[in-house]
């Protein structure tokens, strides 16, 4: 693979503007990060400036279809009850 630093560099500041417009706007980000080198640091940065953080893995569509996942767990609540 071929890495052209330049537009590397480019998206990376564009990232950065994003991040600091959310941040200044007082919104909230999710750190994200469920591999193994990344775990303990996702933890840390979002820890360090008060926001939420997945570093464990987690269900396919827990974000993108909810209203499925919360289906599953109200029915999975009812069948603890059996």
């Amino acid at each position: 693979h071929i890495i052209d630093l330049q537009k590397t560099l480019a998206k990376i500041k564009e990232a950065y503007k994003f991040i600091r417009n959310i941040v200044a706007n007082n919104q909230t980000l999710l750190f994200v990060g469920t591999k193994r080198q990344a775990l303990e640091i996702i933890k840390e940065e979002a820890e360090r400036c008060g926001m939420f953080y997945v570093n464990q893995r987690w269900w396919g569509g827990m974000l993108t279809n909810f209203s499925t996942i919360r289906q599953s767990v109200e029915r999975l609540k009812k069948l603890e009850q059996l």
